[in-house]
């Protein structure tokens, strides 16, 4: 039994693949995998990379699974940050377009000072704040 073995391990080495190269009369060159008359066995080597630089060993796995994750935890991040101020830009500019609404609509607007007056915002002050406002409200989308 142990001679059936062996031959089933000996049969693989026999399919390696070989190449001939070939030169015919006419300086043309041919390659074959059958041997002919004139031909010399070559090796065969693997293109190398367009880069010109050889291939790195090849990383686990693991480590591949844990850039991978690594990359997406990142991005994940990156997008909760921009939704974040998306957020935050888009209450600001809405608070302004309802300042903005107040003031336009031409009602006596007052505060409260810090001896407990009323004081009532006059119309130049009012234009500032209006301009001031439009000037604001060009950063919104």
């Amino acid at each position: 039994m142990s001679w059936r073995y062996l031959a089933l391990l000996l049969v693989p080495l026999g399919a390696q693949a070989q190449m001939y190269k070939c030169v015919d009369e006419h300086g043309r060159t041919d390659y074959r995998d059958q041997p002919a008359a004139g031909c010399k066995a070559v090796e065969i080597r693997p293109s190398p990379p367009l880069s010109g630089a050889a291939p790195g060993r090849p990383e686990s796995f693991a480590v591949q699974d844990a850039e991978l994750k690594r990359r997406q935890f990142e991005r994940e991040a990156a997008a909760a940050k921009e939704a974040s101020e998306r957020e935050a830009l888009e209450r600001r500019c809405a608070a302004l377009r309802r300042e903005q609404t107040v003031l336009a609509s031409g009602a006596r607007i007052s505060n409260v000072n810090a001896a407990g007056e009323r004081v009532y915002m006059d119309d130049a002050t009012r234009e500032r704040r209006l301009a001031a406002l439009a000037q604001e409200l060009r950063s919104c989308p």
